[in-house]
């Protein structure tokens, strides 16, 4: 190895770090089905709604609710996501200062 490869980092290849978090769908996107053609696009005669994402089905009462909070819904899982990116960043950030001292 030359003097150039030692003076910037030998070969050694610092790799990011990469988090997989995990996340719950949102079910933001539900699409209504009915059981009859006639009652069809009317969104008080479906019989199920299935969200998009998932394909998880949900009654109208839940479909309901669940349009109801889905902002709150949505802001949860962000701030927890933020959180565990910032935790991954402080974790990979005190690996690579480890680093350096050794």
């Amino acid at each position: 190895m030359g003097f150039l490869g030692k003076l910037f980092g030998g070969g050694k290849k610092q790799q990011a770090a990469v988090v997989e978090i995990a996340v719950d769908c949102p079910h933001s996107v539900l699409v209504a089905r009915w059981d009859s053609v006639a009652d069809m696009g009317h969104d008080d005669k479906a019989t199920r709604f299935m969200c998009e994402t998932c394909h998880e089905e949900f009654t109208p009462d839940q479909a309901k609710e669940l349009r109801d909070n889905l902002a709150a819904r949505v802001t949860a899982q962000m701030q927890e996501i933020e959180a565990a990116s910032a935790a991954a960043s402080r974790e990979a950030a005190a690996a690579t200062t480890e680093e350096a001292k050794n």
